[in-house]
């Protein structure tokens, strides 16, 4: 289930985008959280699957205009992964917003390509 990202939950969100190859370092970290938590049209979801009630996964996102959205982050515990979770992330966010066009950072390109 996504939900959106809530300002007392930073730690676990560091704690998933720290899995990100491009965000290993605590000060990039901290300049990525706050440009979640400052810019509007930036916004951040977690996910936590149906068998557990931690969350495991997040996906951050910029809108570009009402109808099209960039992937700019998504990260999974690195136990969840190889079993379709991230896949999961993404179906989930397209039936939240079935009219929206999902665009990708040169980053999150190759796994968009892999789920589209």
């Amino acid at each position: 289930m996504l939900t959106h990202y809530r300002k007392e939950n930073r730690k676990i969100a560091m704690g998933l985008l720290s899995f990100h190859k491009k965000l290993s370092d605590q000060a990039d970290l901290l300049k990525e959280i706050d440009v979640y938590e400052a810019e509007n049209k930036y916004e951040l979801f977690f996910f936590t699957p149906e068998d557990s009630t931690n969350i495991q996964g997040i996906i951050g996102i910029e809108w570009i205009g009402k109808d099209q959205l960039i992937i700019h982050d998504i990260s999974l515990n690195p136990s969840y992964r190889g079993e379709n979770m991230g896949f999961l992330m993404l179906n989930e966010l397209q039936e939240k917003y079935p009219e929206v066009t999902f665009l990708a950072t040169e980053v999150t390109k190759p796994y968009l390509s892999k789920w589209q």
